[in-house]
């Protein structure tokens, strides 16, 4: 009868050992919470991202040569190239502003080492300034 209730009493778990789970637990719902805000900002940064680059296509006009170290918004680059009726779009436009950086005009030649070259192309850097800069280059 004794050891009866010996094994009665060791089926069951003793308090350390809930504890010792529970803390186990604990822990692993922490790290997936981690994880999960990690993928939550990652989320929001590559939205924002791609919403800045599609801002900065806005300034890849054959006018943007014109306005190296200046301060423009979208409507600036392309009030010439589209007629904007609505004032929505206007004032969408006005609100994006980039600082544009364009470097000289560089020669690439393209030929033999031994040989005068057969092309020289000429590329420049057009870096547009904002809360996500975008580096872009032109080839001539």
């Amino acid at each position: 009868m004794k050891n009866n209730i010996k094994n009665y009493y060791r089926r069951a778990f003793t308090l350390i050992e809930v504890l010792v789970s529970v803390i186990i637990v604990f822990i692993v719902v922490i790290g997936a919470m981690q994880i999960s805000k990690k993928n939550k900002d990652m989320a929001i940064y590559i939205l924002k991202r791609g919403s800045s680059e599609i801002d900065n296509s806005l300034f890849l006009t054959k006018k943007v040569q014109h306005y190296s170290n200046d301060k423009k918004s979208a409507y600036d680059l392309l009030v010439d190239e589209f007629s904007i009726k609505d004032f929505e779009s206007r004032d969408l436009l006005k609100k994006i502003k980039k600082k544009i950086n364009i470097t000289e005009p560089i020669p690439i030649p393209v030929g033999g080492e031994d040989e005068s070259p057969q092309f020289i192309f000429y590329t420049n850097e057009i870096l547009l300034n904002g809360d996500y800069p975008a580096r872009y280059y032109t080839f001539k």
